[in-house]
């Protein structure tokens, strides 16, 4: 009982101090995001902004503080907010479909998703906020995790099902390029942005309007974890163990939603991090979804400021689209992990 207590309470202080070392690494990374660019800065800028936005210093404003504040912060907290929502929503949807493959790309919610905030705009007075965009968004992202859900109940194999997903996901993707390159109007963005996704356009406002979809949803996912862990048995399983699986799956679905929404809202169509980030970790933490989820939302937030970071200076001025980068590092690691699992 002893050896089972002590083994219980290591487990416990290695998920705690990979907590802390993730985040000590969201922190280093968030601070290379603020310093690399076309503009030079240096940690005393950082903090000179800092000082000056906080009302801590009355030194006067220069124009460091403004490309710092206007662009550079909001931007790495934008990525930082879109992959953490990306990867507890991949988390949740793996666990709601049981199948590790299950992605917001991939069954077709995150494409969904970008025609819904396509409707959004469509309906929000010019010169309105981006609250009715990020609402389409995730209604979109609502009604075709649903419809993914009513078509598993039909599916008897789960790669049959990623198949369906993936043919409707490029089908709305499609779709999505029609409508943007057909509605010729500055309040739309760019073909690029919605197909591979982008954080160069954020402003403080939009990403005020997605913080509250995003940050709802995946706490909303990271809640629903230990009953996502019965699910994992099978649904009769799970209902005599008194899981009601149809509100289980129904509310895991509308959470993951929302995140997705909030995070296609602010940056568009970005693929493989709500896969790749949840099957990498899932090998250090466990099929556990609660401790995964926390540790996929810092994996997803680490991955992409990274990979943001990179797109905006590995060929400037040139900005590579951030979706091209998580194709193509997420791609080989994809392989890699499957190469691992296959007997």
């Amino acid at each position: 009982m002893a050896g089972v207590v002590a083994t219980a309470e290591q487990s416990r202080r290695s998920v705690v101090s990979l907590y802390l070392l993730m985040g000590l690494l969201l922190l280093i990374v968030t601070l290379g995001g603020l310093l690399l660019g076309a503009v030079s800065v240096t940690l005393a800028d950082v903090w000179h902004m800092l000082g000056v936005k906080t009302g801590l210093s009355d030194r006067a404003e220069n124009l460091t503080d403004s490309v710092l504040w206007a662009i550079r912060l909001p931007r790495v907290l934008a990525g930082a907010l879109v992959g953490a929502g990306l990867g507890v929503a991949g988390v949740g949807l793996q666990g709601t479909f049981r199948n590790p493959l299950a992605d917001p790309h991939l069954v077709g919610i995150a494409p969904a998703a970008g025609l819904g905030a396509i409707a959004g705009i469509a309906v929000t007075p010019a010169g309105g906020g981006s609250l009715l965009l990020m609402l389409g968004a995730v209604v979109g992202a609502v009604m075709v995790g649903l419809l993914m859900r009513r078509l598993a109940a039909n599916t008897l194999d789960s790669g049959q099902l990623i198949l369906i997903g993936l043919a409707l996901g490029l089908a709305l993707l499609a779709l999505l390029g029609a409508v943007v390159l057909a509605w010729d109007s500055p309040r739309v963005p760019t073909f690029n942005f919605w197909i591979f996704g982008g954080l160069s356009g954020t402003t403080w406002g939009r990403l005020g309007a997605a913080v509250p979809f995003v940050v709802v949803g995946s706490g909303a996912v990271l809640w629903l974890g230990r009953s996502l862990d019965v699910l994992a048995l099978g649904e009769r399983d799970a209902s005599h163990l008194g899981v009601d699986v149809g509100a289980l799956t129904t509310f895991s679905l509308v959470a993951a939603g929302s995140a997705i929404g909030g995070a296609v809202g602010l940056a568009g169509v970005i693929g493989f991090v709500g896969l790749v980030v949840p099957l990498v970790l899932r090998r250090v933490v466990g099929p556990g979804h609660r401790h995964l989820a926390g540790v996929s939302a810092l994996g997803g937030a680490i991955a992409l400021v990274v990979l943001d970071t990179a797109a905006r200076t590995l060929a400037a001025p040139i900005e590579i689209p951030v979706g091209l980068l998580t194709a193509i590092c997420g791609a080989p690691v994809l392989v890699w992990v499957m190469l691992r699992r296959t007997p």
